[in-house]
């Protein structure tokens, strides 16, 4: 088992995190769930591997199961080179009580950004917001935290 505290200094570029809110974990989910909306050849044009859509979304169902109302933090564990970076979640309800942690490869972590951009593109205004509840204004501003994790 990984050291979750083992992340390398606090101003350390390699180590970035981001924390969700519950809300923008739950707008996340739900444009998550619709990556099968994606056409495979969209996939291709941006080298995902067309499995990593049900991977993250598998994840993203493990992580809404296990989170209440607490906050979703979002980190990577780096135990050696930027190849072998996991992303990492723990979520907990308040301070004291039980955080559970669960570990994802970077390797596909790294495409659920594009991935909910490639999904807003995909659906359009009307269809986004009939399937998700949510318009690209919100999804952006609830998927920044990705956004910041992934792009350094």
């Amino acid at each position: 088992m990984t050291n979750w505290n083992d992340r390398g200094g606090a101003g350390e570029v390699d180590n970035p995190d981001a924390t969700m809110t519950p809300d923008q974990f739950k707008i996340i989910f739900q444009v998550t769930k619709e990556f099968r909306s994606i056409p495979e050849s969209r996939l291709q044009e941006e080298s995902i591997p067309i499995h990593h859509p049900s991977e993250i979304i598998e994840f993203a169902r493990i992580i809404r199961r296990s989170t209440s109302a607490g906050r979703v933090r979002v980190f990577f564990i780096s135990p050696d080179s930027r190849d072998s970076k996991t992303l990492g979640i723990e979520d907990s309800a308040d301070v004291q009580s039980h955080v559970e942690s669960k570990e994802f490869p970077y390797a596909t972590a790294r495409h659920w950004w594009p991935l909910i951009h490639l999904t807003v593109a995909s659906l359009g205004p009307k269809e986004l917001m009939f399937r998700t509840g949510y318009r690209q204004d919100e999804i952006d501003a609830a998927s920044s935290p990705l956004n910041a994790l992934f792009s350094h």
